[in-house]
């Protein structure tokens, strides 16, 4: 943070330093306030006020009113860092203590710096703090804390270090070397899946993002063989963004991004907008921006943002219905869609594109557009073969499975491996939505056919099929 230096000599009297990391932001701002020709002092609630340079403990300042009162009779270029001060700064008494302490601060070149996760400032102080952000440690700092734990534990670097780094980005400095003295431990130490493993807590920790503990791949998948050569070209890039896939329910697009991170040997996350909403005012604002910060976190990643138009159905609302709060969700995270630089490959389904607004699909937003139908004859066959060694059963006796998804498919196979049926008798209890919901499915069609790219390569007319076929056998 250089520019920390900078707002010193240029008089600023107070600062407020975004940090999860107060210790780490201490020692190292403190050595710009020693540049700056300034002395550092630190206080928390249980020390009181203590010199950083030597530890010397000022007494009867743990009270944090009191702190402030007597800072204006610290040296001259004195600064004061002040630890989860987040808390106490609405109250009237610190907001007063601060409002008068300005002017006497700032003539004797003195500074107050809050350190705080999060952004919690008060109306009447809000331009009184200029806003700052404590990076988490860069690639540099991650390579020196590894090595450190590989020294102690007297192994040696391994050769995907890289890898590693990778994995840690993202990390406390804390979090960073617990997980690197835990994966030195493994039997195979310093492995990329322990790291992985430990910085999924992140996640776990955040309400509206999940991890996917999938294994699957896209052997698994039958079809869509244009989006896996797509997204296979596209996703290692750092200059990604992601695919919006549309389609018939039930065709894939859900394990397509589950495989996705499987295939790419990352993380898979689900992003549930529904779980965004919350009671208090600001507190949905919150959750997205903390839901993407995790996100960018945990990079390289896959994330899956399931139905989207389900989850942002309230984004034509106003402040007559919830007071804006579903509008400014939509725009937090279209903004983050737009900007991010993170290697966070979002993949998002639809199944009803109409309830998505013209913003959300200009260029730009997405590498491609996929729409996904129903599978092709030797995608139903590709389909069939996986699900019948799922569950055990023999390819005989088939019903006609024509304009039937995936999913149709595979509870087919499931109901006959149940019921102990052949596949033909079993094909009595699934009604596949072709016939139930024909008319929307064609619209859905009409719509795709000249604004999406089709997910799966076009399937040969019959007779072409057995032409070709003849060609092959002569």
């Amino acid at each position: 943070m250089p520019e920390f230096k900078t707002y010193l000599q240029a008089g600023y009297p107070a600062l407020y330093v975004q940090t999860l990391e107060p210790s780490r932001a201490i020692a190292t701002l403190s050595q710009q306030v020693v540049e700056a020709q300034g002395i550092s002092f630190v206080w928390d609630l249980q020390n009181g006020v203590v010199t950083q340079s030597n530890g010397e403990k000022i007494p009867n300042q743990a009270d944090p009113n009191a702190a402030l009162q007597c800072f204006s009779d610290f040296p001259e270029n004195a600064v004061l860092f002040v630890w989860n001060f987040h808390h106490f700064l609405h109250s009237i008494e610190i907001i007063q203590a601060i409002q008068n302490g300005l002017d006497d601060w700032k003539s004797k070149g003195q500074c107050l710096v809050v350190l705080a996760p999060e952004v919690k400032i008060p109306v009447e102080l809000e331009r009184v703090f200029t806003l700052m952000e404590f990076e988490l440690p860069d690639r540099e700092a991650l390579q020196s804390i590894f090595s450190d734990v590989a020294a102690s534990a007297a192994l040696p670097m391994p050769e995907e270090t890289g890898r590693i780094l990778d994995a840690a980005k993202g990390l406390t400095t804390f979090e960073a070397e617990n997980a690197f003295a835990l994966s030195a431990l493994d039997s195979k130490p310093f492995s990329v899946s322990t790291i992985s493993s430990q910085k999924a807590q992140m996640v776990k920790k955040n309400a509206s993002i999940d991890i996917l503990e999938s294994c699957d791949r896209f052997e698994t998948l039958g079809g869509l063989a244009q989006l896996k050569t797509f997204a296979l070209q596209i996703a290692p890039s750092p200059l990604a963004r992601g695919l919006l896939l549309l389609g018939v329910p039930g065709c894939g697009k859900s394990h397509f991004a589950k495989a996705l991170g499987g295939e790419l040997d990352v993380p898979t996350l689900s992003l549930d907008f529904g779980r965004l909403f919350g009671s208090l005012v600001g507190q949905s604002e919150a959750r997205i921006r903390q839901a993407l910060a995790v996100a960018d976190a945990m990079a390289p990643c896959v994330l899956m943002i399931d139905e989207i138009d389900k989850g942002l159905s309230g984004t034509g609302s106003s402040p007559q219905s919830d007071g804006g709060v579903g509008s400014r969700i939509f725009g937090a995270f279209l903004t983050w869609l737009n900007d991010h630089t993170s290697q966070v490959f979002v993949v998002a389904t639809t199944n009803n594109i109409s309830q998505l607004p013209a913003e959300f699909l200009r260029a730009e937003r997405w590498d491609g557009i996929f729409f996904v139908d129903l599978p092709t004859r030797e995608e139903r066959e590709a389909i069939l073969k996986i699900h019948a060694v799922t569950y055990g059963i023999t390819l005989s006796d088939l019903p006609d499975m024509s304009a039937w998804s995936g999913a149709e498919i595979k509870s087919l196979c499931r109901i006959s491996a149940m019921a102990g049926t052949t596949l033909k008798e079993a094909a009595r209890y699934v009604v596949p939505l072709s016939r139930s919901m024909g008319e929307k499915l064609k619209t859905l069609r009409d719509w795709a056919k000249s604004r999406t790219i089709p997910a799966s390569i076009p399937a040969m007319p019959e007779r072409t099929r057995k032409i070709a076929a003849r060609i092959t056998e002569n």
